[in-house]
């Protein structure tokens, strides 16, 4: 397949390596980053090493998508909208993009471009860091892989699914965007560890593990409650099994979305060593879009949310802002009304709708 890749982050640079090993062309389009000379890539994967040519590499967004099979963009949330912009104006009929993961970013994609798929998986196929320029570590890649599309069902959705699981093999389809965004664990795992570690977080800087030193028993007894807030909620709105609890991948159990060994390598690898601060990435993408996403829909379904409500409050104070106002909530989506999030989850966006 011919298969774009946006971007130039971690999961980006992971993405056009593992899909240009599977044999697939890809074509990497970054909007400023300098690009990798003739395409050269070099990674570590586990315990194989080695250097990728992607096929092409690009500031041109229409040169990069035209004619693709599938477009993956591993952009942050709170990169979605900007890069929608550019995008949906250079899409054809029946392309297929995919957000890994979305935090319903399909929702977003569906509004501009409802001839299209656009695809959201529950988490980051990749635990990747970038090492170096044109260098990527790769200690873990998923192995159950949540996806689903905005539409969730028909001929688009079908042909969409299909190109994206040649694409990752270790896809599993749920019921549509919606299902796969709920799936999400980045708005669990990392929103208790930054509110938690906030005094060592800009005391130490990168000589602090949030992941390593942060993640404590208190610390996982609210990523817990947290996580049963999300369950309770994919309950209330008819979601079925599995649910992706991810105390599955603490425990290192083989029905997580990674391997049993996951947090083992990611520990080992020392990639997350980093600096992480109060406009990190886990702040933008999985405070002010995912938990406030999962906090706002539980409170429009009836679905008690304490822990997250209060996290989005401490945080809220910290950053000196109203994080339900400002962040991924129903007056960003555009409606408070669930039975039509659902519907278009499922049947896509009416034209009419746009």
């Amino acid at each position: 397949m011919i298969v774009a890749v946006l971007g130039g982050g971690n999961g980006s640079h992971a993405t056009a390596v593992d899909l240009t090993l599977r044999g697939h062309e890809v074509r990497w389009w970054r909007r400023r980053a300098p690009l990798p000379p003739g395409g050269s890539v070099r990674y570590v994967a586990g315990e194989t090493s080695g250097e990728v040519t992607v096929a092409l590499v690009t500031h041109d967004l229409s040169a990069a998508v035209a004619g693709c099979d599938l477009v993956v963009a591993p952009v942050p949330a709170s990169a979605q909208p900007e890069l929608l912009d550019a995008l949906a104006p250079v899409l054809e009929p029946g392309q297929a993009v995919a957000f890994t993961p979305g935090t319903l970013g399909t929702w977003f994609g569906a509004r501009l471009r409802p001839d299209v798929a656009f695809l959201e998986t529950g988490t980051l196929p990749y635990l990747a860091r970038v090492t170096a320029p044109g260098e990527v570590s790769i200690p873990v890649t998923a192995s159950r892989l949540p996806v689903g599309s905005i539409p969730g069902t028909g001929p688009l959705a079908d042909q969409a699914y299909a190109r994206f699981a040649a694409a990752f093999p270790m896809a599993v389809r749920v019921r549509d965007g919606l299902d796969a965004a709920l799936a999400n664990w980045g708005p669990v795992i990392h929103p208790p560890l930054i509110v938690h570690n906030l005094g060592a977080i800009e005391s130490f800087g990168d000589r602090f593990d949030i992941h390593a030193d942060g993640t404590s028993p208190s610390v996982l007894a609210t990523t817990r409650a947290l996580d049963t807030e999300r369950i309770a909620l994919r309950e209330r709105l008819g979601f079925g099994e599995p649910h992706w609890p991810l105390l599955d991948y603490h425990l290192g159990k083989d029905t997580s979305m990674y391997p049993p060994d996951a947090k083992a390598r990611l520990l080992a690898s020392n990639l997350w060593r980093e600096s992480v601060h109060i406009e990190h990435r886990y702040v933008h993408e999985d405070i002010r879009c995912g938990l406030v996403l999962n906090v706002e829909l539980a409170r429009l379904a009836g679905v008690p949310a304490p822990t997250g409500a209060a996290i989005l409050a401490l945080m809220g104070t910290a950053l000196g802002e109203d994080l339900v106002a400002s962040g991924r909530g129903p007056d960003l989506l555009g409606t408070r009304d669930l039975d039509e999030l659902r519907r278009v989850a499922r049947a896509g966006m009416a034209t009419s709708e746009r």
